[in-house]
């Protein structure tokens, strides 16, 4: 799983310290606002971090992102 986003977010630290709690494996893909990185636009149009591309599935937003994993 690929996770776009920066350190300096409290939304994007939240998601990190959850990844880290269960234990799941990610690679953390730095972007800021307005980057033009195609897969983080691909994953979130509007730019929000974090976002995540999960084998394809792609979804923006710190607590929906969790709510996906929970239930995945």
């Amino acid at each position: 799983m690929i996770v776009y986003g920066s350190i300096v977010s409290p939304f994007v630290r939240k998601l990190l310290g959850f990844l880290g709690e269960k234990c799941l494996d990610f690679e953390l893909k730095g972007v800021g606002i307005g980057d033009p990185d195609p897969g983080f636009r691909a994953a979130s149009p509007l730019g929000k971090m974090p976002a995540i591309d999960d084998n394809g599935f792609l979804l923006a937003d710190s607590s929906a992102i969790i709510h996906y994993l929970e239930a995945k």
